[in-house]
């Protein structure tokens, strides 16, 4: 089991490129389809595990975005926004570890409920809401090193994803990061 270290800081962030790009280093075979599958992995994830999912959160407090977030989302220098962190878990093993940014300008309206999402998972509501349009994925390699939780074995090497939405025009990002535990086959 990992523990979530509160206090951490990613020490450098990943080299996001466009999916198009990421055959350059391919992930393992069984990762790849779940990396580009355009559906809801909140979804796939509950269908593969028999209903036995359930969302962990680690935190969510405002904070100021990495800087490639802040750039993929459009947001200013300075601007702050909701930074989720949770891992999604299914037969009680965490499979994935997710981060994500809302800016407080998408935070408005009928969205402004996604500021108390708790154990829900966000891509639920992503996936209900007719407005969503996504924007193409980007891919990552990951070591252990660059995400926020202990018990990571030190030479593990993790593949993600992340996502803009757009939802009624505002953007969410949704970075998704498959641990070594995931084991959907």
């Amino acid at each position: 089991m990992y523990a979530f270290a509160a206090n951490s800081r990613q020490t450098r962030e990943p080299r996001w490129r466009s999916a198009s790009q990421f055959v350059l280093d391919t992930p393992p075979p069984g990762v790849a389809g779940w990396l580009l599958d355009r559906g809801s992995l909140t979804a796939h994830l509950r269908r593969v595990s028999g209903g036995q999912f359930h969302v962990q959160v680690l935190r969510q407090r405002w904070g100021l975005p990495q800087l490639s977030e802040r750039q993929l989302l459009g947001m200013g220098d300075r601007e702050w926004g909701l930074i989720r962190e949770v891992l999604l878990c299914c037969h009680g093993e965490p499979w994935v570890y997710a981060r994500s940014v809302l800016p407080a300008k998408s935070l408005c309206g009928r969205l402004r409920r996604l500021r108390r999402l708790d154990n829900r998972p966000l891509g639920h509501l992503l996936f209900s809401e007719p407005s969503m349009e996504r924007i193409p994925y980007q891919i990552a390699r990951f070591g252990a090193d660059q995400l926020p939780l202990q018990g990571l074995d030190s030479s593990a090497q993790m593949w993600g994803r992340r996502s803009c939405f757009l939802l009624q025009g505002r953007p969410i990002m949704v970075s998704e990061i498959f641990l070594p535990s995931f084991q959907p086959w």
